[in-house]
């Protein structure tokens, strides 16, 4: 099955952002415009429009025109920094909301990644990391109670890493991470502002203190379209 007309031409358009044709604040074509030129209805086009606007791509300013807004965020895959000191350090605003946070018994599955037994306690938490206002990460998290009794939806709404190094005094030694395309659900193109099978990307991490003992297994859906991953390649010495 074919894609419906208004997607083609989003897609089209969210190309030539990611690519750097159109850059930010560039200004498109009007309505009118936009209808001869893929000779579509006024409300294939709006809907076109809406979708981008949707996915943060084009800002509309009435009486002024439509304008390109993408702004990718940097990700340094081999420098390990909490999201808001990695947001707020490129200019942007950051915030965070807890949406789930409650004791459960470790599965087997999450047992395995936090190398704990089965049936030991660990929080389940779920937040939503917005950049600018809008939803760019929903992340599920897992950790032990074992390591943080204290541990809380306040606590969770701000800065983990400081949580963890600063009133804890744990020292963070590295996080293991997979990284891999994939399709949002309906229930995570829900909370990041998508529509279903929308491609995304999906972050799986184990971090892990000094001491090797894992204080956290997580998995994050990001908004791809807005991120860029940084990466830089030594050449070993002979």
């Amino acid at each position: 099955m074919s894609k419906p007309l208004y997607r083609q031409i989003a897609e089209t358009f969210e190309e030539k952002i990611r690519s750097g044709e159109l850059d930010v604040e560039d200004v498109l074509p009007t309505e009118q415009s936009l209808q001869e030129i893929y000779n579509v209805s006024r409300v294939t086009v709006r809907k076109a429009l809406e979708l981008l606007e949707k996915q943060g791509l084009l800002v509309r300013i009435k009486g002024s025109g439509t304008y390109v807004k993408y702004n990718s965020t940097k990700h340094d895959a081999f420098q390990l920094k909490g999201f808001e000191e990695n947001i707020t350090s490129q200019g942007r605003i950051a915030s965070t909301k807890v949406i789930h946070f409650q004791l459960e018994q470790a599965q087997p599955v999450i047992a395995k990644h936090l190398k704990i037994e089965v049936g030991t306690l660990i929080y389940s938490i779920i937040r939503i990391r917005t950049i600018d206002d809008e939803p760019e990460i929903l992340e599920q998290s897992y950790m032990p109670l074992s390591l943080f009794p204290d541990l809380s939806v306040k606590v969770m709404q701000t800065s983990k890493y400081h949580y963890i190094e600063k009133q804890k005094g744990y020292q963070i030694s590295l996080s293991r991470q997979d990284l891999k395309p994939v399709l949002a659900t309906s229930i995570v193109a829900k909370h990041l502002n998508i529509e279903t099978n929308y491609p995304i990307l999906c972050l799986r991490s184990t971090s892990e203190l000094v001491n090797g003992e894992v204080f956290e297994y997580s998995i994050q859906y990001l908004r791809g379209f807005q991120y860029r991953f940084e990466y830089i390649a030594r050449r070993g010495l002979e």
